[in-house]
């Protein structure tokens, strides 16, 4: 069985020839599943863990819970605050 990837439907350089400036070869990967033994790799395979060595696990599991989350909208927010209130002038007579 030949396992290549077949020719493309259409040549994209003809119908945007700026792109042709852009081209590279590439090789694709084309991963199978296996049965890897401890002398292959494990990659798109069963993960081959050593025997005498302990499975890592998260000490810190309060660090993974659902009200500690954020999102990148919240975050964004959070340091727009921080950085306004960095950015103001302080009071007078005050420290801040």
């Amino acid at each position: 069985m030949v396992r290549t990837t077949p020719p493309r439907p259409l040549d994209i350089t003809a119908l945007f020839p700026e792109l042709r400036e852009h081209s590279l070869t590439a090789t694709r990967l084309h991963p199978r599943p296996g049965a890897p033994t401890v002398t292959d790799s494990s990659v798109g395979g069963p993960l081959l863990w050593p025997a005498d060595e302990v499975w890592p696990v998260c000490d810190d599991a309060g660090a993974h819970e659902p009200w500690n989350l954020t999102t990148p909208a919240a975050l964004h927010r959070r340091r727009e605050i921080l950085a306004t209130t960095e950015a103001r002038e302080p009071l007078p007579g005050g420290n801040s």
